[in-house]
């Protein structure tokens, strides 16, 4: 029984968590920063800068260097997938899917 309600916490918690940080970090990495950057630089700048910034942040709250550039190479596809498709929601549909997968491999606590 108590496996049973660990793994329900489990899973809450990642459904709850991915879904309220891939829309967040979306929206302020890719929503409001790549495409404010985008009206004063070259594209490619801005989706340079929101990609290192990106991994930044994350080296920043302790994350690991080789893990917080893997992050900036995440940041680097989601800006594309955004450019891509004109719309943030696949952009966010990826990155929640992502984080679900880091907290069930236990990534993410």
């Amino acid at each position: 029984m108590e496996s049973k309600s660990f793994s329900q916490s489990l899973l809450i918690f990642a459904l709850v968590f991915s879904l309220i940080n891939a829309v967040l970090e979306e929206l302020l990495w890719r929503g409001l920063l790549l495409s404010s950057l985008k009206n004063y630089v070259s594209t490619f700048y801005a989706v340079t800068v929101t990609s290192i910034g990106f991994g930044l942040l994350h080296l920043s709250i302790g994350i690991p260097f080789l893990m917080s550039l893997s992050f900036s190479f995440g940041g680097l596809f989601y800006a594309l997938v955004v450019l891509k498709t004109k719309s943030i929601y696949p952009a966010i549909l990826f990155h929640f899917v992502i984080n679900i997968g880091m907290v069930l491999n236990g990534w993410i606590l």
